[in-house]
This record gives C-alpha cells, sequence and structure tokens, in this order.
C-alpha cells in the first residue's frame, strides 16, 4: 500500500546519466488504438526503458494484443477498478528513476523519452516535466495542438494557492520522478492522474516543461464525452483540487491556503448550475478569467478563447452546456456554420 510520505520536499534524489525510464500505459477496451499506442514506445530513440501495460478488465481483443508483445512488456491484467487503481497498480510495479504515463488511446513522439531523460539530467530541481501534444481526431488527423499555449515551470506553488492551477499538461504528457512521486501516492479515485500530480506534486519541487509537441492526444466519443457537461462532477474536481492543494499545503508546513473564490471555473460552473445568478456574479468571473490569465502569462489566444469560453457559459448557461460538451471550436461550427456533427469522427 502507499503511504503519503512526510519529507523535506527540496531534498531530491540525483537521477544518473542513462536512467531507466518506467513507462506505465493504462487501458481499458481501446483494442483499436492499443497497437499503435504500445509501439509508439517500443521506437523510442531512448531504449533504456521499461514499458507495464495494466489492462482494467477489457472485454475487447486488448489482451490478446497485449500478449502478443510478449516479453517486450511488462502485462499486468486486473479486474475492472478505474483508471487511478490502474496507474497505481503500474506505478507499483515500476522501478525506473523516472516514471511516464500514457493512455491507450494516445501515443508518443518517437524522441519523447529522450527530451524528457535530457531534461531531467540537465534541471536536476525539477520534480515533474509536462510537455505540449498535438490532438488527432479517431482516424489519427491533426485537428489541434497546445503548443500556442506555453506551459509553466519552476515554482508554482504561488499560482495554486492563489488560482488553484498552472499552465500545465494532460496524462499522457507527464513526466515524473520516482523518487517524487512515491510521496505524494496514491493517486486519489475520481481524480485522474494529471489532475491529481499537477495539483499536489508542486508542493515537493519545482516543475519543468517542454514547449513541443511529444505526444498525440486522440479525441474521440468516449473520451470526449465522459462527465463533459455533468456540472455536478465538474464542480466536485474544482472542490476536490482545493481540498487536496490545501491538505499538500499543510503536509509541507505551508500555512496558506487556495480559495475556491478565485476558481474561475468553479464559480463559472456555479453560475452555470444557478442559471439566474446575478450579472455582477457574471461580470466577475470574466474579470477573474482575465486576471488568471495575466498571473498564469497564457498567450493573448489563449486568454481570449477561454474569456470567450467563460463569457459565454455565464451569461447563456444553455449554450455553455453545448461548449462544454463540445468545445468552443466544435461549438461555433455547429452553431453558425450550420454543419453536422459526426461523432466517430473525433
Amino acid at each position: 500500500m502507499f503511504k503519503f510520505v512526510q519529507a523535506n520536499p527540496t531534498e531530491l534524489a540525483i537521477i544518473q546519466p542513462n536512467p531507466l525510464v518506467s513507462v506505465v500505459l493504462g487501458n481499458y477496451n481501446y483494442g483499436q488504438f492499443l497497437q499503435q499506442s504500445i509501439d509508439s514506445v517500443l521506437k523510442q530513440t531512448y531504449q533504456n526503458f521499461e514499458l507495464i501495460v495494466v489492462d482494467d478488465g477489457s472485454t475487447d481483443n486488448s489482451r490478446e494484443i497485449i500478449k502478443s508483445y510478449g516479453s517486450r512488456l511488462i502485462a499486468i491484467l486486473q479486474e475492472n477498478s478505474g483508471q487511478e487503481a490502474t496507474f497505481n497498480v503500474g506505478i507499483q510495479r515500476a522501478i525506473g528513476e523516472i516514471i511516464c504515463f500514457l493512455d491507450a488511446d494516445d501515443y508518443f513522439h518517437e524522441e519523447k523519452l529522450e527530451k524528457v531523460v535530457n531534461s531531467f539530467l540537465k534541471h536536476p530541481e525539477w520534480v515533474m516535466i509536462g510537455h505540449c501534444w498535438v490532438s488527432v481526431n479517431k482516424e489519427g488527423k491533426v485537428v489541434g495542438s497546445s503548443t500556442s499555449n506555453i506551459l509553466n515551470q519552476g515554482d508554482v506553488k504561488k499560482l495554486l494557492l492563489k488560482w488553484g492551477k498552472y499552465a500545465s499538461t494532460i496524462s499522457s504528457g507527464l513526466a515524473c520522478r520516482r523518487a517524487s512521486l512515491e510521496k505524494v501516492m496514491p493517486l486519489s479515485k475520481g481524480w485522474g492522474v494529471d489532475a491529481f500530480l499537477n495539483a499536489v506534486l508542486p508542493f515537493y519541487g519545482e516543475v519543468g516543461s517542454i514547449n513541443e509537441p511529444l505526444m498525440f492526444y486522440r479525441m474521440h466519443g468516449n473520451n470526449m464525452r465522459a462527465y463533459c457537461n455533468n456540472l455536478t462532477y465538474l464542480i466536485q474536481q474544482r472542490e476536490n483540487t482545493a481540498r487536496f492543494i490545501n491538505e499538500t499545503a499543510a503536509k509541507v508546513g505551508i500555512s496558506e491556503r487556495f480559495s475556491l473564490q478565485h476558481d474561475v471555473d468553479y464559480r463559472s460552473y456555479k453560475v452555470m448550475q444557478q442559471e439566474n445568478a446575478l450579472l455582477t456574479e457574471k461580470l466577475q468571473v470574466m474579470w477573474l478569467s482575465l486576471q488568471e490569465s495575466i498571473a498564469i502569462g497564457r498567450s493573448f489566444r489563449d486568454t481570449l478563447i477561454r474569456l470567450m469560453y467563460r463569457t459565454i457559459c455565464t451569461l447563456f448557461p444553455q449554450q455553455g452546456r453545448l461548449i462544454l460538451r463540445f468545445g468552443l471550436r466544435r461549438y461555433f461550427r455547429i452553431k453558425f456554420l450550420k454543419k453536422q456533427v459526426i461523432t466517430n469522427n473525433y
């Protein structure tokens, strides 16, 4: 069983040259994407790695695909337990100094591990590295990129304690020092890898970033529909974020606490949930959105997109639910270009 480790957050283990990297790949019924995901790891330019594939009780052909790779990977087959349990099991099995995460519907750029390792060796103060990604649809066609939004690096604790977030990456774009990761395990159920680690690991050291796309994030029906317009779930997620930020701050001896009143996503979701919220509250959400983007250092484009998204969500809650479901770009395409939404393409 994992336990939270009470340790000096400034004490970082030195990563030795040519370190072993553990890639933990979680899968549940993604047999149609799994081979590409596994192959993207096996074809890395950096070859000192172990690949741990944890199948979370799949009922499709996933397990046959996993078994076909034989000793080229470490297979863990478990009953369905959820994403967090899947990655907890993989992390427990991992022995590498660096641990990378990969969802089975995503896949790596061939130089990902090499660039992650070099970055950790160059920056011994980093406990975690995030990098940008390219968004692709179900067939692998490029539909977007995160590179317009520069990721934060360094000491981001102040951003977490003030805004509850910083410019960070998604699960398959995360790489962590094993020694630092052990201090915050296990992953909390219902959170996901990225939400949990982006909130708590920065309290144990600086975060790093590689502002180039080293991963392909697949957007498709299954992962786009899950909880995307469930306001109760989204509000609970932000409340959990606040709780874990504050609990972790207390563990490392920081007295400051994060307030949900500064969480612009939380407040916009609450406005949408109420529908008849006061205009002053809606205007405060828009102003807060601008303040947050300036503090985090978001690009002009990303600042504008977030402001537009939150403005529509707060002023027109029913339209906001469509944005939560489809995303801003697809929302405008549906609304103004009158194009049919073909879910299978995503």
